[in-house]
């Protein structure tokens, strides 16, 4: 058996194991909104040992070795910032640090599909983290299409209009909730029976009145999630944004990876070469 096998043979036991990892958190996160620490415990040192194995078998390809350095550094200070920041929970920090480990960089599965691996040249497939980290980014903000075209049958079925008691909140943040975020009613958020993230924050004024404030982006805990305080007597309409998991976009974004690669690079390098 050649050398170029063998990477391909330990490329491809990499990809089924980021497959097969992804997939169960995302089943996880959705179920459960919570996923086991043993899933990263388990997830991480055997796509790490695949990853040495194959970086081992090409030690002298120096480029190649200090890529996947680099991208380990980028990729964990990424994950850790948006998780410090509150912008991420801590199963989808963990789930792109341990796919860092397991394919830091361009996965070779021409043992199974020929055709592939030019595709993936084609569209910049060196970084697999990242790429899928940049199509995991593009396919939830595609999202904002539909919540958009919702709000708009919203704001023509609505008489009121889409902001009563929200009117001095800036049209700045106004227009980031149109565009992230729509209206449920008060008691559905209550009931739990969605799961949803309040975009909303209240506040007890000294006369007694509940003032209310647009809060954009919250901070979450370490399982994703917000808590947030709606008063029991509070009738009416919340701005909510859905609270998704992203788990299940980092696969999805890991798969449009393989099967496309980085789409985001890919369209700045033709709008640059448009230019």
């Amino acid at each position: 058996m050649s050398w170029d096998m063998v990477n391909s043979l330990l490329d491809l036991m990499r990809l089924v194991i980021c497959l097969i990892f992804l997939s169960i958190a995302s089943i996880y996160d959705i179920k459960f909104r919570e996923v086991p620490n043993l899933l990263w415990i388990i997830f991480a040192p055997l796509g790490l040992a695949l990853s040495l194995t194959s970086l081992i078998l090409n030690i002298y390809d120096r480029l190649l070795v200090f890529t996947w350095i680099v991208i380990l550094i980028i990729m964990s200070s990424l994950s850790l910032a948006l998780f410090y920041f509150g912008l991420m929970g801590g199963a989808d920090s963990k789930a792109l640090i341990c796919l860092a480990l397991s394919a830091p960089a361009r996965l070779d599965v021409s043992v199974i599909r020929p055709v592939l691996r030019s595709r993936l040249q084609q569209f910049f497939p060196i970084l697999v983290s990242i790429s899928t980290f940049n199509n995991a980014v593009l396919i939830a903000s595609l999202l904002t299409i539909i919540i958009a075209l919702r709000n708009l049958i919203d704001l023509i079925r609505s008489s009121d209009g889409l902001f009563k008691g929200l009117e001095g909140e800036s049209f700045l943040k106004k227009a980031l909730a149109f565009m992230i975020g729509y209206r449920v009613d008060a008691r559905k958020l209550r009931s739990r029976r969605h799961y949803y993230i309040s975009m909303e924050e209240f506040s007890l004024e000294r006369n007694g009145s509940i003032k209310r404030h647009l809060k954009i982006f919250r901070p979450m805990n370490a399982s994703g999630e917000v808590k947030v305080w709606v008063p029991e007597d509070f009738e009416g309409k919340i701005w909510v944004t859905p609270g998704l998991p992203f788990l299940l976009f980092i696969e999805a974004g890991f798969i449009m990876t393989m099967l496309l690669g980085d789409i985001i690079m890919w369209l700045v390098a033709n709008l640059l070469g448009a230019l």
